[in-house]
């Protein structure tokens, strides 16, 4: 799943990504008719940057192939994709973003949990005032769910 807003942002990270590569190309043709390959650090530089360029757009690529979901498509009932999740821990209250691998690639969340993370997985489908034990790699917590708001 991808949310509305990140598709429209990742579409014009592509745009920007293939612009980059079509400047790429001209630095390439540039540093390569300075002659000799082999030691023009010019044209290697450009080079590898044809490669992470590329690899960024397949991996940005991708992401498109996900469903699609509209804000409003949001469920607020139960802890999901696209939301915001307070819980109490039993010293303290944390706040986390349920969201998707692109979500999480992009950095757009403050404490982001990918719905494929152990804490999640866990954590996907409770509700508001639910109380539950979860099993992570530190040892076992009961947590209790105090706020479910939609990711803007």
């Amino acid at each position: 799943m991808i949310y509305r807003n990140t598709y429209n942002l990742i579409r014009a990270k592509i745009d920007e990504i293939q612009e980059a590569i079509k400047q790429n190309s001209k630095d390439i043709k540039r540093a390569a008719d300075f002659g000799d390959l082999k030691e023009n650090a010019e044209y290697h530089a450009a080079k590898e940057n044809q490669v992470l360029l590329h690899d960024k757009l397949r991996r940005y690529e991708q992401f498109l192939h996900n469903e699609v979901v509209e804000p409003h498509e949001i469920d607020l009932q139960h802890v999901g994709f696209g939301t915001r999740v307070t819980y109490h821990d039993g010293q303290r209250d944390v706040t986390i973003a349920v969201a998707g691998s692109a979500e999480y690639e992009l950095d757009l969340y403050d404490n982001i949990c990918t719905t494929q993370s152990p804490l999640a997985r866990q954590i996907l489908g409770k509700q508001i005032g639910e109380k539950f034990t979860v099993t992570l790699p530190g040892g076992q917590k009961t947590l209790t769910i105090k706020e479910i708001q939609r990711l803007e």
